[in-house]
């Protein structure tokens, strides 16, 4: 049997943003950057200050901070087309994943997806289409109000390239929302071993109690070269020259060893068309119609919670739920609702414990945050850039975006998808359950996607080598 690392002794060679979301760096920038044709040295020269003036946070770093040490963060990452562009080749014997190659903005990967249309996206991970950036390189940033930022500007000579701004406000007392109004950042998957050890681990562990555990994956399901929820050693693409760069500290030297790939899409919201909506169809007492589209009140508190409606909890009490038992058939949490769509926690296999299992393997870390987009015509533009972590882009992802989201028959729906990021095709429905007979409700789309790519976010030795050998 090959043995995964230590996952504890390989924290300096694995960025921060797996194990943090950075709650406490309220400020936010993602840069979207094309390698021009002929300046990929200039590129790498500017990629290799990053690990020599030491700008990523490791994960490491993250674990060990107090309050004040991080006050900014950065992350990078690469599409496949930007580690071609950069000269970097892959092995025969150990190709990166098809998905990955392709890319998300391939014409595949919409059919895939159902990803239709795709006319008004900005951006992709992919060359040849016109009027469409292709991001070769992702640079997410955060940092404290008021920072001056280490980061290296890039060359304009080198590169062309757009940002995707801050939306300020986001943070209210210190929790994350969402344009649409609702608390952001609740359910995330704990990664075993990471930070579990931690003071903030172990507040979790004691906030959810028996449901911790739920939210509990193997790191082979975030972090590659490790174990999954399979119990198998997860799949690792090579590089060519990585074995020659003296750098190989994992059985076979495998260049993606402690990175992971990213599912990004940015989201433009309707702020204005929901707010409307809401207020037409809602009806007095419980929740709102946009808030059994969500599955969760607006301050975070799922449907599906007993006690206290106005209480304020930490996030990992609000995510200690389950559906089976106390909601089994949607008639608190609807069951096309956005929140049990994207975790169906113990509510899709035969047994609470299989369910479970089942639901862990397709699990996301989301890292997004949302962004602002000032308009010549006054009328503000804004949404989420999302952003996912995965091991596995077509398990993780590629399904839950298939089966669950986009499934119009998702349990026992037949007609209706996700009502909130769902395809913006008409007409759109949602279900809400009740005695003796359901509503459904006709929905506007409230989103639409601007632009989207899959990354692949290396260790910090992987960067280096990026920098100096491609």
């Amino acid at each position: 049997m090959r043995r995964a690392p230590v996952l504890s002794e390989q924290l300096c060679d694995i960025q921060g943003m797996l194990n943090s979301g950075y709650g406490w760096l309220t400020d936010s920038r993602f840069w979207l950057l094309t390698i021009r044709d002929g300046r990929q040295d200039q590129a790498r020269r500017w990629i290799s200050q990053f690990v020599s003036r030491d700008l990523i946070t490791t994960a490491k770093r993250v674990n060990s901070r107090k309050d004040t040490s991080i006050r900014e963060a950065m992350a990078i990452a690469f599409s496949f087309s930007g580690l071609v562009k950069l000269g970097l080749t892959e092995t025969a014997e150990h190709p990166f994943p098809t998905p990955f190659r392709s890319g998300m903005g391939s014409d595949l990967r919409q059919e895939l997806l159902i990803d239709n249309p795709r006319e008004r996206w900005r951006w992709s991970d992919v060359e040849d289409f016109t009027c469409r950036q292709t991001v070769h390189i992702l640079i997410a940033q955060w940092q404290l109000p008021g920072e001056e930022s280490k980061m290296p500007p890039p060359d304009t000579d080198a590169f062309t390239f757009a940002t995707v701004e801050n939306r300020p406000n986001s943070f209210r007392d210190g929790k994350l929302y969402e344009p649409f109004g609702f608390r952001d950042g609740i359910a995330q998957p704990v990664i075993r071993g990471l930070r579990e050890d931690g003071a903030d681990s172990k507040r979790a562990q004691q906030d959810a109690g028996v449901y911790f555990e739920d939210r509990l994956v193997e790191p082979g399901e975030f972090v590659l070269g490790y174990r999954n929820g399979y119990d198998e050693l997860n799949y690792c693409p090579d590089v060519a020259g990585w074995m020659q760069s003296g750098r190989a500290t994992h059985p076979g030297g495998r260049f993606t060893l402690n990175g992971t790939y990213l599912a990004v899409r940015q989201i433009q919201q309707d702020v204005k068309a929901f707010e409307s909506f809401e207020a037409a169809i809602s009806r007095p007492g419980g929740p709102t119609i946009c808030e059994k589209m969500m599955g969760r009140l607006k301050n975070g508190l799922p449907l599906v919670w007993k006690g206290d409606q106005t209480a304020t909890m930490s996030d990992s009490t609000a995510d200690a739920f389950r559906y089976r038992v106390e909601d089994a058939n949607g008639f608190a949490c609807p069951i096309g609702a956005h929140i049990r769509r994207v975790n169906p926690r113990d509510s899709i296999g035969t047994d609470v414990q299989s369910s479970i299992k089942s639901t862990k393997l397709h699990r996301l870390l989301r890292r997004g945050r949302p962004y602002l987009e000032l308009a010549d015509d006054d009328d503000n533009r804004q949404g989420l850039f999302f952003i996912a972590c995965n091991a596995d882009l077509e398990r993780q992802f590629e399904f839950l975006y298939q089966r669950w989201l986009r499934n119009f028959r998702f349990e026992d729906l037949h007609h209706e998808d996700d009502p909130i990021v769902g395809s913006p095709v008409q007409p759109k429905m949602f279900t809400t359950p009740g005695l003796p007979s359901g509503d459904e409700v006709s929905l506007k789309a409230f989103t639409q996607t601007l632009g989207g790519g899959y990354f692949f976010l290396p260790g910090i030795k992987a960067l280096q080598f990026i920098g100096e050998h491609g």
